[in-house]
């Protein structure tokens, strides 16, 4: 009777230790399931890149891509939050939609606009239209700058003023010029590429939200309209953001 009891013993143990071990169990991941890495002494929500090699992953957190062991102590199962599949479906969502234009499809933005016709006199609609084109386009190596939310006020016209104006490239002096205030988002976006994850061929911009800009619309020599603006404040560089979708 003492070895059965025994012999019952020990098998409950074993199934014991059978299911504690499944429940640590970390070598289950599939190719896109979440987790949670531990770097130093803080978890961080992750989703796994590859299959499991040599008993590691590779993972993504956020845009980088790092290899982590498959071991309890360093990677977890994991419930994503409402906001983190918010995430992971805007991801897919531009991943399986991204522009192909000319100029954006590099960056994976819409083109920047163009104003193929600069004649038309100022108001709010044709500054912010002129801004938009004179503030948008690569004008760095592998960056492109976009702008959003942009609102206009324009002033009364006024005379050219040397010492407000004279720094804007080819200004037709004899022309009017109009003061502008307003606000817009200023938009750093890099290329894509095959080395960088999902997440970040898609947040691959810094954004720059700007209040209390000033600036002015001038005419060149060739009689076309310009509008610049700057200055202001803001909460500083955002990274990790998705190109806008607008002006």
């Amino acid at each position: 009777m003492k070895r059965i009891r025994c012999g019952l013993l020990a098998v409950a143990l074993l199934a014991g230790l059978i299911q504690n071990a499944s429940a640590w169990a970390v070598d289950d991941f599939k190719v896109g399931d979440w987790a949670q890495m531990k770097m130093g002494y803080t978890w961080f929500t992750v989703t796994i890149a590859t299959p499991l090699n040599a008993g590691s992953y590779y993972v993504n957190q956020g845009p980088l891509a790092l290899p982590v062991n498959a071991d309890p102590n360093y990677l977890r199962h994991y419930q994503p939050t409402a906001e983190e599949l918010k995430v992971a479906t805007e991801t897919a969502n531009a991943i399986n939609n991204r522009p192909k234009g000319e100029i954006g499809g590099k960056f994976g933005t819409r083109e920047p606009a163009i104003c193929t016709n600069r004649k038309a006199p100022i108001n709010a609609a044709t500054a912010k239209q002129y801004f938009a084109c004179d503030n948008e386009g690569i004008f760095s190596r592998d960056t492109i700058y976009l702008t959003s939310d942009v609102v206009v006020q324009v002033g009364s016209a006024r005379p050219f003023n040397y010492s407000l104006d004279s720094s804007y490239t080819a200004i037709d002096t004899k022309s009017t010029v109009y003061d502008i205030r307003g606000s817009y988002t200023r938009y750093q976006c890099g290329v894509q590429s095959t080395m960088l994850n999902a997440f970040a061929n898609t947040h691959n911009c810094y954004k720059y939200p700007l209040s209390g800009t000033q600036g002015s619309c001038y005419k060149d020599t060739f009689g076309d309209w310009h509008c610049r603006m700057g200055g202001g404040s803001g909460p500083g560089q955002i990274k990790d953001q998705m190109p806008p979708a607008g002006h």
